[in-house]
């Protein structure tokens, strides 16, 4: 079955933020979009995550403006503040 762009490219996006960060969780979410676009979640600890979150931008604008018509946005989140919970629901160890 072929891949759409905005699954291509969030592929690309998770296998670089795994390079960068393997203790990183990555979560894609392509329910808020039809087939153009994707919502990339990346839970890390915080003092990897601002460098993560450049690192990322950088690669992502490089790719949105290789694929044209593809949508799709980083959403980082802080894996100290969050919820036991959230961690579980997420497969996050605690």
């Amino acid at each position: 079955m072929p891949q759409t762009a905005a699954e291509i490219l969030a592929k690309k996006i998770e296998a670089e933020a795994k390079r960068l960060a393997p203790q990183a969780v990555i979560r894609i979410d392509y329910s808020n979009y039809k087939d153009d676009g994707a919502d990339i979640y990346v839970y890390a600890p915080r003092k990897i995550a601002d460098m993560l979150r450049g690192r990322l931008r950088s690669s992502l604008d490089t790719e949105l403006k290789r694929t044209k018509g593809v949508r799709a946005r980083i959403l980082m989140e802080d894996i100290e503040n969050m919820t036991a919970e959230a961690k579980k629901k997420y497969g996050i160890p605690s």
